[in-house]
């Protein structure tokens, strides 16, 4: 059963100890220690003894750098809980975006990998997921069953992320031993096949030792495509030392394997086909699937140890460090349904491939030193630090004979091209596949120094300001080209929050991006080339003014923002030290609105994104929408206790039409998907779940890649969960 978050926000708490008001969550720092005798401040938040319980809208984010809650944080933060996952009955990382408002799915093709391509209104987030604060590298379809919570920071932020951010960031925290004993196992089972098991023990072994083991295994169809399945497991144990109440270290580690048949989805029309030059998903079944098994496969592997120190040297002034070393691989050959030659028309599609086999390794790590205290009047937070990444990548793919584009009969017969309305995925392709004879080879490395204040004038006025330098490298090597190129810039970020009240606040921030060439490390949009080579990092800059309440003791969040995002026209340094504009520049401007958390017997995350964009590159495409950006993004998870051992609950997602191209011509229509679940709690230790997700099976395209091809949601499915407890 949920219960009601309670918490205080005290005037005095506030004005001593509040902090950076942009959320940090990208560093590693620990919670701020407090004089003996006054009420603990937990990751942001002063609380008293009674306990808090994630929602469907958690109001704390976990990096301790985050020195204020989110009701007093100048910008909007989005925070997916394990709970909502759990309900909702979802899996991957990419399921559980549909629950934000304005994050949207991209698709991978030819240089960019065929994993996660999360967008943060409208601009790519790939290179700027973060796991425990600190960077995730290498392409990867990630799960959700070692995850407490996702915390999504809109907008560019540099200053806390480093290098990339220009979108926000995503932070995954991790489940990791913590003090008390528990075991969970949930079997899961539902339509196209379903299996799915995971088990979670968490042991304190003795007061100072506590360990942990959450494992996964997943065996399932994707619903509503043809012959296309997504099998995984996963294992992560960790432990925590505690040898004195100033000292926590915590190590974890973490394995994923795949095995999926990757899927690319449907052709786009054939250009000239529709009026006025558009180009759209090809009307044809929504479950066609033109891969082929014989030849196509997606195999990842990710594997990453993290090592999580927190010292507390003295009331008010904490040192911290987590470090994380990570392998992750990705192995694939995908159909690529391919029009380039004008075949859908004429009732064909070729059968082109993409493939890819990367292996990337790296470290990310950050050092911080917190510090909070007083002069006379004014209350100061203090956070300082160093952080270092390096990463290399190497992607040797496969050479596929794929015969002609123009599918001749010939092409016809051997299976390299397929019927536009009845593919067979069992077709006896015999061609050849041979692993390419070279690989390229990409590497980043950055560190940087950051410093932040944030200054309580009074107890309903803070002011915060912050600063990074970075210096950056990166370098990629094929068998036509060495390339690379290196920078050092300064990111900053400033706001001021005025509380009228002890639960709301008024906001206006400034923050600012920094996205050097070679971001992606060969793997996604930002990779180095001989285009780019000597590009400055491209800026992003973000105003934003808002406010938020708290209902119900804390319970329930209300946000409300506008806000005007720019990018600015790149600057190239040609050899000559001759510098020239290219013209990339662009402007989103949006609002949002949100309600999260608890309201009474219902649960809640509600969210509303309006965004304008706008492209203002001086090209034909001038003042077109941006891709992958629409206009209207609307996502509402609810929950209800209808009494205490039954709750029902569903949710309700929307789009409005979005472009793939910055020409507005190929392009994915509005879209409105129902999803829906019930529970009912046998006893204390045993529970059952009901979920129907895509009740009305509703096939709108989820993802749409220019110039090819569009990849239609998963159909409708029906699953049911047994959850035994200790």
């Amino acid at each position: 059963m949920r219960k009601v978050r309670h918490s205080t926000h005290g005037r005095n708490a506030i004005g001593s100890f509040v902090a950076l008001g942009c959320v940090g969550f990208i560093a590693s720092a620990p919670a701020f220690a407090q004089e003996a005798g006054q009420p603990t401040r937990l990751e942001g938040v002063t609380v008293t003894d009674t306990a808090v319980e994630d929602t469907y809208g958690a109001q704390e984010v976990s990096s301790p750098k985050a020195t204020a809650p989110i009701l007093d944080t100048p910008r909007i933060v989005n925070v997916i809980t394990e709970e909502l996952l759990e309900d909702s009955a979802i899996f991957s990382l990419e399921d559980a975006f549909r629950t934000v408002p304005g994050v949207t799915l991209g698709a991978g093709e030819g240089g960019v990998a065929s994993a996660d391509i999360p967008l943060i209104r409208g601009v790519d987030a790939t290179g700027d997921v973060f796991v425990d604060g600190v960077r995730d590298v290498g392409s990867q379809t990630r799960e959700v069953f070692a995850l407490e919570q996702i915390e999504i920071s809109k907008g560019p932020s540099s200053a806390f992320g480093g290098r990339g951010t220009a979108a926000g960031a995503i932070n995954l925290v991790s489940k990791v031993a913590r003090d008390g004993t528990s075991a969970t196992a949930q079997v899961t089972g539902g339509t196209d096949d379903l299996i799915r098991l995971v088990g979670d023990v968490n042991a304190q072994v003795s007061d100072q030792l506590s360990v942990r083991v959450v494992g996964m295994f997943h065996d399932s169809m994707v619903p509503g495509r043809d012959e296309v399945y997504d099998d995984r497991w996963g294992v992560t144990p960790s432990v925590t030392f505690k040898p004195n109440d100033a000292l926590r270290l915590t190590l974890d580690y973490y394995h994923l394997e795949t095995d999926a048949m990757p899927d690319y989805g449907i052709p786009l029309t054939t250009a000239g086909q529709l009026p006025d030059g558009r180009r759209e998903a090809a009307d044809v079944d929504r479950d066609n699937f033109y891969g082929l098994l014989a030849r196509d496969f997606q195999k990842t592997n990710t594997d990453a140890a993290t090592l999580q120190l927190e010292a507390q040297l003295a009331d008010g002034l904490v040192l911290s460090n987590t470090t994380r070393f990570s392998s992750t691989s990705n192995q694939y050959i995908v159909t690529n349904p391919d029009d380039s030659a004008g075949n859908v028309a004429k009732g064909y599609v070729w059968r082109n491939t993409k493939s890819r086999g990367s292996v990337q390794d790296g470290i990310g790590s950050n050092t911080n030193l917190a510090a909070v205290f007083d002069t006379g009047s004014i209350g100061h937070s203090v956070s300082l630090g160093v952080e270092y990444s390096q990463q290399d990548a190497t992607n040797r793919g496969y050479s596929i004979v794929t015969g002609s584009r123009a599918c001749p009969a010939a092409d016809i017969a051997n299976f390299n091209c397929t019927s536009l309305d009845n593919p067979n995925p069992n077709d006896a392709w015999t061609g050849s596949v041979t692993r390419a004879a070279t690989a390229t080879r990409s590497e980043a490395e950055d560190v940087s120094l950051y410093l932040f204040d944030t200054i309580a004038l009074s107890p309903s006025l803070l002011l915060n300001g912050g600063v990074r330098w970075t210096d950056y490298s990166a370098g990629s090597t094929s068998s036509t080209a060495s390339l690379s190129n290196a920078s050092d810039f300064w990111s900053y970020q400033g706001g001021v929050v005025f509380k009228p009240t002890e639960s709301t606040s008024l906001y206006a921030s400034y923050a600012n991006s920094k996205t050097p060439p070679g971001t992606t490390i060969g793997e996604g949009a930002e990779n180095l080339s001989d285009a780019n080579k000597l590009y400055e990092p491209t800026t992003n800059e973000n105003w934003e003014i808002g406010a938020k309440g708290e209902l119900f003791g804390g319970g329930l969040l209300l946000s409300g923002a506008v806000f005007r995002i720019d990018r600015s026209n790149i600057i190239n340094s040609d050899p000559l030290s001759e510098i020239t504009d290219v013209f990339n520049a662009a402007r989103i401007e949006g609002a949002e609105l949100s309600a999260s958390g608890i309201a009474g017997p219902v649960s809640m995350m509600i969210g509303y994104t309006y965004l304008d964009s706008e492209l203002r590159d001086e090209s034909v495409n001038d003042g077109n929408a941006l891709p992958q950006t629409p206009k209207h993004n609307f996502s509402a998870t609810v929950d209800w206790q209808v009494v205490p051992r039954l709750s029902i609950g569903g949710g309700a997602y929307a789009a409005s039409r979005r472009y793939a191209d910055a020409a507005n011509l190929i392009s994915a229509g509005s879209y409105v998907r129902f999803d829906a679940h019930a529970a009912f709690e046998i006893n204390d230790n045993l529970g059952l779940r009901v979920n129907v997700n895509n009740v009305t099976d509703e096939r709108y395209i989820a993802k749409l890649r220019n110039p090819h091809f569009a990849i239609p949601a998963d159909g409708r499915q029906a699953v049911v969960s047994l959850t035994a407890r200790y």
